[in-house]
């Protein structure tokens, strides 16, 4: 590849010529191109193997674009449009700007040999922040003081403390590493699950299990946080049978993917008391039906997918794309790619 053209599909504060200022001696060329699909759209990718089989409105692409795009070998993006391959005909590289891809049409990238880098672990430090941001709020009853502030109402409510707890997370993986090493700045025990045990216990990790071994962590574990990706594996993994194998009293947190809840059968074990409580950052239709049993759920912590920061996301992303692409020059191997 002798000249990286790369259409920038992420919205960016930063100008062309501040991201060629990156490129240092690099033969990179950028254009700024923002394609950001809606909400609906991107969820409905999430659940269809990146196809919009529900046939959403996409943006309007300008002719501008197109002329742009015609020319580029790589992009930066959080969405794709529909029929990729035709609007980069040259396309080689696509370095995503979020951790999963279950959006992304990857059997068409596959088909046309193009690459694909996440930005996994950008993120991790502020997902993991907003999980104890949540988890404080309902140990120390901090939704409540609020309402009795607002209400005039002086009473007394004593929380409850995280030292001694025990948290269970279900994939270790970047986003899991952070939560554990937070954790234990709380004094907690961490046990955690993930596929690949012989990568080793990460260091703020006091048990790992085996993916297999799942139902043994829900029963530990006082608070159980899902940080997986989404696979066949995790599809509707935590239904009725696997919300009754926690303990009684205990929290679940979801900052994963909505697509691994049955949220129906989450909603009464919140209704029957078995779950304190419940933290969702993300639900399996986005943005959440007016009608879905999750918004009258008590106890349940609703967020409308943003545990991400973007005080430094922007900057992480093109650093983690210069890096990238310093590596493919010199022919090696880049950091995050799944194929």
């Amino acid at each position: 590849m002798e000249k990286l053209k790369t259409a920038v599909l992420f919205p960016l504060r930063a100008g062309e010529s501040d991201l060629s200022a990156l490129a240092g001696e690099y033969p990179f060329e950028f254009f700024l191109t923002p394609y950001l699909e809606s909400t609906e759209l991107r969820s409905s990718r999430g659940l269809n193997q990146g196809l919009n089989v529900e046939n959403i409105e996409e943006p309007l692409i300008p002719d501008s674009y197109r002329n742009v795009w015609a020319q580029c070998n790589s992009v930066i993006a959080m969405d794709l449009p529909t029929d990729t391959h035709n609007f980069f005909p040259d396309l080689k590289w696509v370095q995503g700007v979020s951790a999963g891809h279950d959006h992304i049409n990857s059997n068409s990238l596959k088909s046309f040999d193009i690459r694909l880098t996440t930005a996994k672990g950008i993120a991790s430090e502020a997902i993991s922040e907003f999980v104890f941001a949540r988890l404080l709020q309902e140990m120390k009853h901090l939704r409540r003081l609020d309402d009795q502030q607002h209400d005039r109402i002086w009473q007394a409510r004593f929380g409850n403390q995280l030292k001694g707890k025990t948290i269970g997370i279900v994939g270790v993986g970047s986003i899991g590493k952070e939560i554990a090493k937070r954790a234990k700045a709380f004094e907690m025990k961490v046990i955690g699950v993930r596929k690949r045990i012989d990568l080793g216990i990460p260091r703020s990790v006091d048990l790992l299990y085996p993916f297999s071994d799942i139902d043994a962590l829900l029963a530990e574990s006082d608070f159980v946080v899902m940080a997986a990706p989404s696979t066949v594996e995790t599809e509707n993994l935590f239904d009725a049978s696997k919300f009754s194998k926690m303990k009684k009293g205990s929290i679940f947190v979801n900052i994963a993917r909505g697509i691994h809840v049955v949220e129906s059968d989450l909603a009464l074990h919140l209704a029957s008391g078995h779950l304190r409580a419940a933290i969702l950052d993300v639900v399996r239709n986005e943005p959440l039906e007016a009608d879905n049993v999750l918004w009258t759920a008590p106890n349940l912590y609703l967020s409308p997918h943003c545990s991400v920061s973007f005080d430094d996301y922007e900057r992480n992303a093109i650093d983690l794309f210069v890096k990238n692409a310093i590596r493919m020059f010199n022919g090696e191997e880049l950091i995050n790619q799944e194929f």
